[in-house]
């Protein structure tokens, strides 16, 4: 096989915390600095969250849902709006926390002949500094078979100091092998775009307790307590463990040579799957790559290194038994994480699952599926308390604590504090999480998974729908409805709203929905109850629009877009990642209109990495190679860091995943059953391959191109999963 670039490399130690190497294994998570004299590695684990058990529902929300409607039909936006935010909104999430940092500290180190570096094709973090008898090793991992970290330090009579440090002021106890760590976390913490007050952060009594350990798993050196910190002296090599909130597992009588093994090989299993190359790798640091690529110099290469990067985050972010990547995936450094690094529903967690299926990663979807099992729980009480209504759902935000209600106020829900419906006021997030799961099937064609997991979930979500649909004058239209995190005008004088009727993205989700369902159960054979009553109301669905430019319509009237180049394309669902569009050639070329309209307002300006991989993923379905091309491009140039993650700003993990999809639909995708091969690529790609990509049908397939131009390609069935 052709040698990969699969390796970041810099030569010099991270300056903040957005140019660290991220290191994982679902669960436990590091962010390895590389200092030459003071070593950072921050450190997460996936559970460690503020808050506690509550039920956030409100059962007074079902008094104010028939007056919203109400005011809805007689075109009282303004009116509507207010009393959805003063009424059925419920208090924002909780935040995902940094458990803390450890400190490696090596007296008078040096920087000569530094380098550091993350190697994607072993998941292994190095640091070297110095020369000679000064020379000093470091290497990093993270296990998942051993869930914990390992850091192994080696050099000629070496000194170390090892000290922990964390924001949530633990009790830390030292003894000459070990550091101990218990804590307990803050009842509440605000989101970090709430103006700081009183109550953005609350110790209380009812956090949950957690513990961790960084222990001296091996040293051939002098180990004493000193000043807070053990003092390492006399050292050739140095291992350490970490565990946090779980003890490490499966060390017993382990070498720490066989530790490694056994780790690259677990990896290696996943990310040995796919291999990419476009060309030569150009011998330089990674972030001096990216710098040439900005003032146009030609790196093919580098899209290859991107690509395997998002490969890479996904596994280290979502094994099974974990939780699902984060909008973080499981990086975070701020008590008040950006958006309280939770899972939002309207693009951001569906998108960290794009390339799941297409860059064969299925094994790190359970989490996504687990925590979806989980979610229809609570989502059954907020549609019955809050709606009244049966079967689940979610709004646009989840925390580790599965709150399904509209999260849109501040804590304490204080009288005269409303919410912003605009992203809040959104009951679609169950029908878009729920979508994976007939996409799983179409893959594996796994009837157990349709059967068991899929099935039952799709009908809940259906349940949902029937209930929440209202019909008038024989239409079934969706209210309140948003278009998530966008606003409209009546007029160009009228005050921006965002609630309305029957938006373009509702009726998109509630048609794959019912399309989905009525497949699931079409392949197992149920002659369920719910398909007379969805092909009924499926019939007699309100349907998107088209404009007078000839564009999909976001809302169901032509309204003003308060902002034309709105970061969201909730309108184009039905392009991407849906496919419904495919079969009416009307609203193929509507969809261009809408978006040639999105960029032509103010989005040239937006740096927003998840949006820029959403429009690759459009254009390389339009097979559209220029626009690919440009997209891709400006997703490097202008919405990734010296470290390849992706932006916002600040950092947020989607762009990563969503650009990995759209590469891989630029190479491959399949629309109406047709198999396109190289629809999108962009001519700054024009020689290269790509090994193990998954289609529909339990198939995989290689291929190859010269001067843009198929070389060969051969698909192959998989016997097993």
């Amino acid at each position: 096989m052709k040698e990969q670039d699969l390796r970041l490399e810099y030569q010099q130690a991270a300056r903040n915390w957005e140019e660290v190497l991220p290191l994982g294994n679902g669960s436990l998570g590091a962010m390895v600095w590389g200092g030459a004299e003071k070593e950072i590695i921050g450190l997460n684990q996936e559970t460690l969250w503020s808050g506690y058990v509550r039920d956030k529902n409100d059962p007074a929300v079902l008094n104010y849902l028939p007056e919203v409607r109400r005011l809805l039909l007689a075109e009282k936006y303004e009116e509507a709006q207010q009393m959805t935010e003063k009424h059925l909104l419920g208090e924002y999430g909780e935040s995902y926390l940094p458990f803390g940092n450890l400190v490696l500290t090596f007296p008078n180190q040096t920087t000569q002949k530094y380098t550091r570096f993350l190697d994607l094709a072993t998941a292994i973090a190095k640091v070297e500094s110095g020369q000679d008898q000064d020379k000093l090793t470091r290497e990093y991992f993270v296990s998942y078979p051993h869930d914990a970290l390992f850091i192994k330090i080696t050099g000629q009579q070496f000194q170390c100091a090892i000290a922990f440090e964390s924001k949530l002021n633990p009790q830390v106890r030292y003894t000459p092998n070990k550091i101990q760590i218990t804590g307990q976390c803050p009842e509440h913490v605000d989101p970090n775009y709430i103006p700081t007050r009183p109550e953005s952060f609350i110790q209380g009594t009812k956090g949950q307790h957690y513990t961790g350990e960084i222990a001296i798993y091996t040293t051939d050196g002098q180990v004493e307590v000193m000043d807070n910190q053990l003092f390492v002296t006399k050292a050739s090599t140095l291992v350490l463990q970490v565990s946090l909130i779980r003890p490490a597992k499966n060390t017993k009588e382990q070498t720490y040579e066989a530790i490694k093994q056994a780790h690259m090989a677990d990896y290696q299993a996943l990310f040995a799957t796919v291999a990419i190359g476009f060309g030569q790798k150009v011998a330089l640091p990674t972030d001096q790559r990216l710098a040439r690529l900005k003032t146009g110099a030609q790196d093919p290469s580098l899209y290859a290194l991107y690509f395997q990067y998002g490969r890479y985050l996904l596994i280290a972010s979502s094994r099974e038994g974990s939780l699902p990547a984060n909008l973080q995936g499981i990086w975070s450094w701020e008590v008040r994480a950006p958006w309280s690094s939770n899972w939002t529903t309207n693009i951001n967690l569906p998108m960290n699952y794009w390339l799941a299926q297409t860059c064969h990663l299925e094994a790190c979807l359970p989490p996504y599926f687990d925590w979806l099992k989980k979610l229809v729980v609570e989502g059954k009480k907020t549609a019955r308390i809050n709606y009244g209504m049966q079967g689940f759902v979610a709004h646009h935000n989840v925390d580790y604590w599965m709150n399904t209600n509209p999260v849109g106020r501040p804590f304490g829900k204080k009288a005269g504090e409303t919410g912003s419906a605009m992203w809040a006021m959104w009951p679609m997030g169950g029908l878009w999480l729920s979508q994976e799961l007939f996409r799983h099937y179409q893959y594996h064609l796994d009837e157990k998974f349709l059967k068991e997991t899929a099935y039952p979930i799709l009908k809940e979500a259906c349940l949902f729908i029937l209930d929440w649909l209202v019909e008038i004058d024989g239409t079934y239209h969706s209210l309140p409805s948003t278009s998530p995190e966008n606003r409209f005008q009546v007029t160009k004088d009228s005050p921006p709203c965002a609630v309305t009727k029957d938006s373009a993205l509702d009726l998109q989700l509630i048609e794959e929905l019912f399309i989905n369902f009525t497949k699931t159960c079409q392949i197992l054979k149920l002659n369920d109850s719910l398909l007379q009553s969805i092909t009924q109301v499926q019939a007699r669905l309100a349907k998107v629009q088209i404009g007078q430019k000839g564009q999909i319509l976001e809302w169901d009237k032509e309204f003003i877009e308060s902002e034309p180049g709105h970061r969201h394309f909730s309108h184009l669902y039905g392009l991407f990642p849906g496919e419904n569009f495919d079969s009416d050639e009307t609203l193929i070329t509507a969809s261009k209109v809408s978006l040639e309209e999105r960029l032509n307002g103010e989005f040239a300006h937006h740096t927003t990495g998840w949006s820029c991989a959403w429009i690759i993923n459009f254009y390389s379905i339009l097979q559209d190679k220029t626009n690919t091309g440009k997209y891709l491009k400006k997703m490097l140039v202008d919405s990734t860091l010296d470290n390849l993650w992706g932006v916002h700003p600040p950092f947020q993990i989607d762009a990563n995943f969503g650009g990995t999809a759209g590469i891989a639909n630029a190479l491959v995708n399949e629309r109406l059953g047709q198999l396109n091969l190289l629809p999108a690529l962009p001519d700054f790609l024009p020689n290269g391959y790509v090994k193990g990509l998954r289609l529909t049908g339990k198939r995989t397939i290689d291929l190859s191109w010269e001067d843009g131009k198929l070389t060969t390609y051969q698909i192959y069935l998989m016997s097993t999963d």
